[in-house]
C-alpha cells in the first residue's frame, strides 16, 4: 500500500516541479550547452560525479575486505 501510494504522489505532485520558470531551450545540443553553462547545474554535476567516486571507492574496499574474508 506504501508503495502505491508513494507512486501516486510522484504522479500527481511531479509537474508542479519545475526548475526554474521561463524559456526552455529545444534540442539536445542546446540542453548540454545550457547543463554546462549554468553554475548551480555544474555544482550539482561536481556532487554527482563526487558522491558517485565515493560509492565506487567504498564497493572496491568492501570487496577486497570480502575477499580477503574467503
Amino acid at each position: 500500500m506504501k508503495k502505491k501510494f508513494f507512486a501516486l504522489t510522484l504522479v500527481l505532485f511531479s509537474p508542479l516541479a519545475m526548475a526554474h520558470p521561463g524559456e526552455h531551450h529545444m534540442g539536445w545540443l542546446a540542453g548540454i550547452a545550457h547543463l554546462l553553462s549554468e553554475p548551480d547545474h555544474l555544482a550539482m554535476l561536481l556532487l554527482a560525479v563526487v558522491v558517485g567516486a565515493y560509492g565506487a571507492l567504498a564497493l572496491r574496499r568492501r570487496a577486497r575486505v570480502n575477499k580477503r574474508r574467503q
